[in-house]
């Protein structure tokens, strides 16, 4: 119940808002409203309850998902034939210009664009921005840091700059040093002070930070660019540089052990384990985290184990050997767990708050336009498709790690949603503006009836789509 709440109070509210935008400039340049209710009144089964003095029926749906706003003299998803007087009434849709016309379309995806960044707005002046603690968790071993920094080391300042979360280190360790790479110059060595959280002692040691070179991978260089990493081609390859001193700090959140895909001719195909399975066991060792797999198959390379794993509601077991300690399988990157006490929010000055509040949409964005680019270029599989059950999992989810979480999320799916209907697809907002910017080019109305064929066509295609988004969701839930 607390989940399917938090859900009706993200997608219902995102819709309301962007039906209201439709509602309110439609009545700004004279367009009645015929009917305006909140919660989706299908199949006529909502309440009624009242008519105000310009005509305009509210109500409320018998469906608690966001609103409805019938605009009069306008072919919709109601596929309500207009009436046939309705281009010389003064108060439809058709009767009004093209901008006017544009304007009413589009007032719903400006509206979602703005609650968006107000709801950024007051996460990032209110609480902060997302960071953790700088405290470190693990180290590596071949890294400049080894043997010098340890897990449980708090890192308070580096050449005498204060550092109070972890981004400061990264931060600090890039501004001062990528420079020098992009200038083909030596990285300089840096002086670290901590606090051992174990006896509470201070220390300085020296470290020579690296640079670290990895493939560029969109959405990973969308979260450290602004740490100052950089990207550029070397031998025909794009890659992502940064530079780091070998440590990492305690994660905010964990993989699960889901199974996202099987490598071929690999082990664990071999081996007859499928896509979508869960870990649960290797060997008699308890796997929770996908860090678990990783870290048993470093100490078992090549030794013969047992997974054991479940699919379909049934456990099975395998035996197999790793080949240069890999089973050949990949995470879901959708399966996560958030670890909050691991998270603090930075405070941020007022046009931090404002600046960054404008950008995460246009992030939100860029990583959806990826996304999209991805699936059409058939690099990522429909399973990275969302719906309302996939939507209601995470709202039950972020509404449970608390406020600035739950808001944060709300403002993803009203820029989401605000995106989706913006695209020219027939039955969309979108799709009418199209269609009215084809109007005003050639000057000529399209046929009622080419409207209601057009629009019912795109009403079945987007049934079909969520029927198949849907069908993902409840897949991804097995």
């Amino acid at each position: 119940m607390y989940t399917f709440l938090a859900f009706i109070s993200i997608f219902g509210g995102v819709v309301f808002i962007h039906e209201l935008g439709h509602f309110l400039a439609a009545r700004s340049v004279g367009v009645k409203v015929d009917r305006f209710y909140v919660g989706f009144d299908f199949f006529g089964l909502g309440l009624k309850l009242f008519i105000d003095s310009k005509g305009t029926e509210y109500g409320l749906g018998l469906f608690p998902f966001g609103g409805y706003c019938k605009i009069h003299g306008m072919v919709d998803e109601s596929l309500d034939s207009p009436d046939n007087n309705s281009s010389i009434d003064n108060t439809a849709f058709e009767s009004k210009n093209t901008i006017k016309k544009l304007w009413i379309l589009s007032a719903g995806v400006i509206m979602n664009f703005i609650l968006a960044i107000m709801l950024s707005f007051f996460i990032f002046s209110f609480y902060g921005e997302q960071d953790q603690l700088p405290i470190i968790d693990k180290v590596d071993s071949n890294g400049p840091s080894s043997r010098v920094l340890f897990p449980n080391f708090k890192i308070i300042k580096i050449n005498n700059y204060e550092v109070t979360n972890w981004s400061d280190i990264m931060s600090y360790l890039n501004e001062s040093n990528i420079s020098n790479i992009q200038n083909q110059k030596d990285i300089e060595p840096i002086d670290v002070e901590y606090i051992n959280l174990i006896t509470n002692q201070s220390s300085i040691v020296t470290v020579l930070p690296r640079l670290i070179e990895i493939d560029y991978y969109y959405p990973i260089y969308n979260q450290i660019k602004k740490i100052g990493a950089i990207d550029y081609f070397k031998n025909n390859k794009r890659l992502i540089a940064f530079i780091d001193i070998g440590i990492e700090p305690l994660p905010q959140a964990y993989l699960l052990p889901f199974i996202n895909e099987v490598i071929e001719e690999s082990p664990s195909e071999k081996a007859g384990i499928p896509s979508g399975s869960y870990i649960t066991k290797i060997n008699d060792f308890k796997i929770d985290t996908w860090d678990d797999i990783v870290s048993f198959l470093l100490l078992n390379q090549d030794q013969k184990i047992i997974i054991e794993y479940e699919f379909d509601d049934r456990i099975n077991q395998v035996s197999l050997t790793p080949q240069d300690g890999k089973i050949g399988i990949k995470p879901s990157i959708n399966k996560i767990n958030i670890i909050p006490e691991n998270i603090i929010f930075k405070k941020m000055s007022l046009y931090e708050s404002i600046t960054s509040a404008f950008n995460k949409p246009i992030n939100d964005l860029s990583l959806q336009l990826w996304g999209f680019g991805e699936i059409i270029n058939g690099n990522m599989g429909f399973d990275g498709l969302g719906g309302p059950v996939k939507i209601t999992q995470e709202a039950g989810k972020a509404a449970r790690y608390g406020t600035p979480y739950f808001l944060g999320f709300m403002a993803t799916i009203s820029t989401i949603l605000g995106f989706m209907n913006i695209l020219p697809i027939p039955g969309l907002d979108g799709g009418h503006a199209f269609m009215t910017i084809i109007e005003g080019v050639s000057r000529r109305k399209i046929p009622i009836n080419v409207k209601m064929g057009i629009q019912s066509i795109a009403i079945f295609f987007l049934l079909g789509l969520t029927v198949l988004i849907l069908f993902n969701d409840i897949r991804n839930l097995l």
